[in-house]
């Protein structure tokens, strides 16, 4: 027989919708953080960033045409570094493989207060150039794995078994207390000093220092060019050696560096750097007589600053990398859980007033069974009951 159960209707199920999508919201609101911007937070796989720096007026550099001339030469020069970091393997869900690309070269050389192009004067117009590659751990932006420098395309990479500290990028949340700064000339961990707070390219940046200490790059037969042996006249005149007699001279470094770290995402938006090298005689020369010891060859005096496109390329990108955090861990929770919360009440608000119309039904009192069974009024008490008249057939 035919199901005889009242079948929902449309306004029936109006209520456990709302309740069910507002209860749905109210969960995404929760759980939408830990799920989604936990992985936005880490290291990307597509890191790829260039930086351009320009020396200010007053830099001088050796010629490095000299180092073939009778006498070394020191000149103001016009100095540009460029820096391109990318992405590359090792990578996964956890660790990335990043590789910095360094040059720094003249761009102009200034003779007599001159400008002369580098054609005409040098054509060797590179100071210095490496290649850094460091694994990161993706959530902690910490060194782990492998990492190696190579400062000599004709010589093999240097491993760098215990590096510690951040270089080109910090992590989300970083701890500015506690920071430490890679310096992949020297390789050495140095702490970064808090200085301060500004605005760069519309972003709020946390400023901080770095001093490198005097380093003997030529001690750690790292860099070829940390390293001249010349004749004495080549350098100059000194009392006690001969024109001809050999000496030797490594190339001691020194830094002052100033970064600038967006302070939401950790991205390096800017750096500055006061760069001073100088060749000095090895230590067994030093102790010949004063005038060795004194001796000091410049190599690179220079100040660097970042061009304003990339600061506004770095700021742009650590843009890019804060918005989808904040949608996701701000907005997309506020307004879903507002939305849920609403939902729910105006569901359960449903629900209830569902409730009040549905009443029990009534008995049914007009049934063939009633009237059957209703007394006849007409007929006298314990009568039998009357016989339908009509024509008989038998």
């Amino acid at each position: 027989m035919p199901d005889q159960r009242p079948r929902l209707s449309t306004r029936d199920l109006i209520g456990p919708v709302l309740v069910f999508f507002g209860a749905l919201l109210v969960a995404v609101a929760f759980a939408i953080g830990p799920l989604v911007a936990d992985g936005l937070r880490k290291v990307p796989l597509s890191v790829d960033q260039t930086w351009v720096s320009d020396g200010a007026d007053g830099a001088r550099a050796l010629d490095r045409c000299s180092l073939q001339a009778p006498q070394a030469r020191v000149v103001e020069a016009r100095i540009q570094q460029q820096r391109r970091v990318v992405a590359v393997r090792p990578a996964d869900a956890d660790v990335v493989t990043l590789q910095a690309g360094t040059a720094l070269g003249i761009d102009e050389y200034l003779i007599d207060g001159r400008p002369v192009d580098t054609e005409d004067a040098c054509d060797e117009t590179t100071i210095t150039a490496m290649v850094d590659r460091v694994t990161l751990n993706r959530r902690t932006a910490s060194p782990t794995g492998n990492s190696e420098v190579q400062y000599d395309d004709e010589r093999a990479a240097t491993v760098i078994d215990d590096r510690r500290g951040y270089t080109y990028l910090l992590p989300f949340g970083f701890d500015a207390d506690r920071a430490e700064y890679f310096d992949p000339v020297t390789r050495q961990a140095l702490p970064m000093t808090p200085t301060g707070s500004e605005t760069m390219g519309g972003r709020d940046v946390t400023r901080f220092s770095v001093t490198v200490p005097l380093t003997d790059l030529g001690a750690a037969e790292q860099d070829p060019r940390a390293v001249i042996t010349k004749p004495a006249r080549w350098f100059g005149r000194f009392p006690g050696v001969g024109p001809t007699d050999e000496l030797t001279a490594t190339l001691q470094h020194r830094a002052q560096r100033e970064l600038f770290v967006d302070t939401a995402t950790g991205v390096l938006v800017a750096e500055r750097a006061e760069i001073s090298e100088v060749f000095r005689f090895t230590p067994d020369l030093r102790e010949r007589n004063r005038a060795l010891a004194d001796f000091a060859l410049t190599n690179l005096e220079v100040t660097l600053s970042p061009d304003r496109q990339t600061v506004r390329e770095s700021s742009e990108y650590a843009s890019s990398r804060a918005w989808p955090v904040t949608v996701t861990t701000r907005v997309v929770p506020v307004v879903a859980g507002v939305l849920g919360a609403v939902l729910l009440v105006i569901g359960g608000w449903v629900l209830v007033r569902s409730g009040r119309r549905t009443q029990p039904p009534d008995a049914d009192s007009s049934g063939s069974g009633a009237d059957e069974d209703a007394p006849d009024p007409e007929r006298p008490r314990g009568a039998p009951p009357a016989t339908p008249t009509g024509p008989r057939t038998d």
